[in-house]
């Protein structure tokens, strides 16, 4: 499949998606959304792609923000004027519904912050599992410095991750923050030297490949159904998927490894 905004290539069961607008800082377009969307869906369905990382072009942004263009081509929009081109099409929607789609993957996904991560290029790393950053990154929801709001279902989402007053401070200053703060708020998870943020999140997937693709997706499932319900609810799920793994052909693999001394390769069955 043939993208423009993007890039997909897939390899050690890592798929990597690069946001691939250097020349503007990797400014997000509707586009882009859409094309992302699909790209998430493609790895989810593909058997040989286990990890998701999203990174941007270039070393000096992931997404610095909208594409100031179609901000402008939004306005004519609104005003009733007769606009073409990629803002006037289905992508919007489609971009609206990146949150939900992402949260309903069954494979862990990584953000790797490598530069510039700001307004919509923040929002749209909050949906993913991780996120880790280099040292020149600089993050911020800077929406109301520019008239608008955040979306992405950030309002949900930031609070939960880093409680009700630091996404408060976040929203309503609109300020840059650098990896270390959002380290020590809890935003991201770690901070790698410039120019080596994709090979953290690498060593960061190749953890998460030593692990049972079942059991990551239904711990996926816990974690995000856990946040969002009761502990009654939370212990009745987990119940349920812990004797689904008890029964699993790579809880199996796994046990059977232990006994002959082995690494379990879970590559070679499926649950």
């Amino acid at each position: 499949m043939a993208y423009e905004t993007i890039l997909y290539e897939t390899g050690d069961q890592i798929a990597t998606i690069t946001l691939n607008r250097p020349s503007k800082m990797n400014a997000f377009t509707s586009k882009m959304g859409y094309e992302i969307g699909q790209a998430m869906i493609r790895a989810d369905d593909d058997p040989n792609v286990r990890v998701i990382i999203m990174t941007g072009a270039g070393d000096k942004a992931f997404c610095a923000g909208a594409d100031l263009g179609g901000f402008a081509r939004d306005i004519k929009k609104r005003e009733g004027e007769s606009v073409e081109g990629e803002f006037s099409g289905g992508g919007g929607r489609a971009t609206l519904a990146l949150p939900i789609l992402m949260r309903d993957l069954s494979k862990p996904t990584i953000a790797a912050i490598n530069g510039f991560c700001l307004g919509v290029g923040f929002t749209m790393t909050l949906p993913f599992d991780v996120r880790v950053a280099s040292e020149n990154a600089r993050m911020g929801a800077i929406f109301a410095r520019v008239g608008l709001i955040s979306e992405l279902g950030s309002s949900f989402l930031l609070p939960r991750l880093i409680g009700v007053s630091r996404a408060a401070e976040m929203m309503l200053t609109g300020k840059q923050y650098s990896p270390q703060e959002a380290l020590a708020m809890g935003l991201i998870s770690g901070i790698a030297p410039a120019g080596q943020v994709m090979a953290k999140a690498r060593e960061l997937a190749g953890e998460m490949l030593q692990c049972s693709p079942f059991s990551l997706a239904l711990t996926k499932k816990a974690l995000y159904q856990g946040i969002h319900t009761n502990i009654e609810s939370a212990m009745q799920f987990e119940g349920f998927a812990l004797e689904k793994c008890y029964v699993s052909a790579e809880h199996k693999e796994y046990v059977t490894a232990f006994m002959e001394k082995r690494k379990p390769d879970f590559s070679k069955v499926r649950s």
